[in-house]
């Protein structure tokens, strides 16, 4: 199977064609042989039908994937439980699509941002490779060498001019370094860990953890899993180690006895409302329901924290690739200003 393949993409034209009447093995032989006539032969469906053929059921030939997400596996196989796979293969698709959503926010808020902060960075490489070493011959003409910070841009920019191959070296090797930090994944880890020193931050991005885990656990519990099995399945779909071992001491304090509410409140798993909404779900047994509204509020606390921030970040960044170009643009000039007044 392709890298990044969508499981949720697969799971949509399964849960049609199975609507439609297909068995699974039909179904899943149709999508395979759609694949290989589109020249894809290593694809997901050709792999599931291998392990179907051999007698597996779906949620096993899922299981025996590497990268199948764990709540799929779950889903589906609360789905063959119920014999209403189309439903679970549907609860399944609300989950990712709620994932996906929150993922949209950061990438579409992050968008902006990196545009300006490029343009502004290219507009002053253009300024200090491209022009200034045409004012610095002339200011050298008419007046001589110029001082402070006028005279160091200058010095870097003729410096840079004399030596357009390092410069350019130097430059690609930066670039390619970069490219490489952002694919192998280290500055999403560094800049998650840097965050993670800010409370705010911390706080908020828990909000982004915490609306999966409930929805992965309302998954669970709607398909007909205990708590302490949900639990586990939301355990091993936690992006975060803190969320995974909160998880895992909340279940081992369910597993003794405890309060469902109680223990995930003590590990932080869940504010007031939170912990309120699990413990009318445990006179009343609607853990699902619960645990779907939890998710949705948490949801809802990360889009309006995305939101403010995009709002604020923008036009500080705005401001500040503003000041970057505009103090390039007089110091240039300041000295042209200087000549004038001494040529009158």
């Amino acid at each position: 199977m392709k890298k990044g393949q969508s499981f949720a993409l697969f799971c949509r034209e399964l849960r049609t064609l199975v609507r439609a009447g297909m068995t699974v093995v039909e179904a899943v032989d149709t999508l395979s042989a759609r694949e290989r006539l589109q020249g894809d032969e290593a694809s997901l469906a050709r792999e599931l039908l291998t392990h179907l053929e051999q007698g597996k059921s779906l949620s096993n030939a899922l299981s025996d994937l590497p990268s199948a997400p764990p709540v799929l596996v779950a889903a589906v196989r609360a789905g063959e439980r119920t014999s209403d796979l189309p439903q679970a293969l549907e609860d399944y698709l609300r989950f990712d699509q709620l994932v996906q959503q929150l993922r949209r926010k950061i990438v579409s808020a992050s968008i902006y941002p990196a545009i300006v902060t490029a343009l502004g960075v290219g507009i002053s490489v253009f300024l200090l490779l491209v022009v200034m070493p045409n004012f610095a011959r002339m200011y050298d003409q008419l007046r001589g060498e110029a001082e402070g910070m006028t005279g160091a841009m200058i010095r870097f920019s003729q410096w840079v001019s004399a030596h357009q191959g390092v410069a350019l070296t130097a430059t690609g090797a930066i670039a390619v370094v970069l490219a490489l930090w952002v694919a192998s994944g280290a500055a999403k880890r560094h800049a998650l860990a840097l965050l993670d020193r800010m409370p705010w931050f911390r706080a908020r991005m828990k909000d982004f953890q915490l609306a999966m885990m409930y929805q992965a656990l309302a998954l669970m519990l709607k398909g007909g899993y205990p708590m302490t099995e949900a639990l586990k399945v939301a355990s091993r779909s936690a992006m975060d180690p803190r969320t995974m071992s909160g998880l895992t001491a909340a279940l081992g304090s369910i597993e003794q006895g405890a309060p469902v509410a109680r223990s995930l409140s003590n590990e932080g798993l869940c504010d007031e409302v939170g912990r309120r909404l699990m413990a009318a779900a445990e006179r009343n047994g609607d853990f699902y329901l619960a645990a779907d509204v939890v998710s949705q509020l948490h949801s809802e606390r990360f889009e309006l924290f995305v939101e403010r921030v995009t709002r604020v970040v923008e036009p500080v960044l705005l401001m500040a690739v503003a000041l970057l170009v505009g103090t390039i643009v007089v110091m240039m000039y300041l000295p042209v200003f200087d000549m004038a007044t001494r040529l009158r």
